[in-house]
């Protein structure tokens, strides 16, 4: 849509913009290679450790799932290889509802975003732009205000819950004074267990901060004076995050999506760094390289 069909649209999506024209296809080219590496990596992690009661839907779909991602990388093919993983990664999210992860939401939108816009295209290049940074905004600003309107971050519940996962647990420790961490531990996640309360100031601070920082990245993003800023305040909390909570798949989606926030086209050392880890995980899953949680 352009700025003479619709200029009140773009005056207020305008504040989204700032890229060099000559950067824009090459950012975008690294991004959707990104998105197609961490796809096929996904699919195939979740199906090895459960390659014998894996459901007939997700055999089906593996096989052309992973050749679309392949094929996704020619740039002819790119947009029917990007709806083709839609629909297929739409079959996969209707399988799981509601247990589906939360950033395979995430995904099907880029896939959506990938079929629909042609990337050679000025116009097409700058509302693939906008609309990644519109989502990436509204993932920080809304993840920071669902824990603050939910309750369970203001007095530390739900990180005292979550002593009982083991990726959370040493990172935890740190923050829970002995006494307090051997009650949590001893508890069974079970009705009438309680009280999940800490009152150690740091724990705290580290439970209410960890909304308070995804809004304010939000924020920060949203600006183009601090864009700089809340590119890097992201890559930073997405990595303290993800110390605890292991979720490498979401991580590296939302670093690829803050890179365009550059003006410039600074995300093209993401594509090998990305292929690289995601080849590591697939080598932990097959049991070449050890045991770790990553899913």
């Amino acid at each position: 849509m352009t700025a003479k069909s619709a200029p009140w649209i773009e005056r207020r999506l305008a504040f989204l913009d700032g890229d060099e024209p000559s950067t824009r296809l090459p950012k975008l080219r690294a991004f959707e290679t990104v998105v197609l590496l961490i796809l096929v990596a996904e699919y195939w992690a979740r199906a090895i450790p459960k390659w014998d009661g894996l459901a007939t839907s997700y055999v089906v779909i593996l096989g052309p799932a992973t050749a679309c991602c392949l094929i996704g990388l020619a740039p002819r093919f790119r947009r029917v290889a990007f709806a083709a993983l839609a629909v297929m990664h739409a079959m996969v999210i209707w399988g799981e509802f509601p247990a589906a992860g939360n950033h395979a939401y995430l995904e099907l939108l880029l896939c959506l975003l990938g079929a629909g816009l042609d990337v050679t295209d000025e116009a097409d290049q700058v509302l693939f732009l906008r609309a990644v940074r519109w989502l990436t905004i509204t993932i920080f600003f809304y993840a920071g205000l669902q824990k603050l309107v939910h309750g369970y971050w203001t007095a530390g519940q739900y990180l005292a819950f979550s002593v009982w996962i083991d990726s959370f647990r040493p990172v935890l420790a740190a923050l829970i004074p002995d006494d307090d961490f051997a009650r949590l531990l001893s508890f069974t996640r079970q009705v009438g267990d309680g009280p999940y309360l800490v009152t150690s100031p740091l724990f705290l601070a580290a439970s209410n901060g960890a909304y308070l920082a995804e809004m304010v990245v939000a924020v920060l993003l949203a600006l183009p004076a601090t864009r700089r800023l809340g590119v890097v305040s992201g890559i930073v909390l997405l990595l303290a995050i993800e110390v605890a909570a292991r979720e490498v798949f979401f991580g590296a989606l939302v670093v690829n999506a803050l890179l365009l926030f550059l003006p410039r086209a600074r995300n093209g050392w993401l594509v090998p760094t990305v292929a690289v880890a995601m080849a590591a995980l697939l080598l932990v899953r097959l049991g070449v390289l050890p045991e770790m949680k990553f899913y």
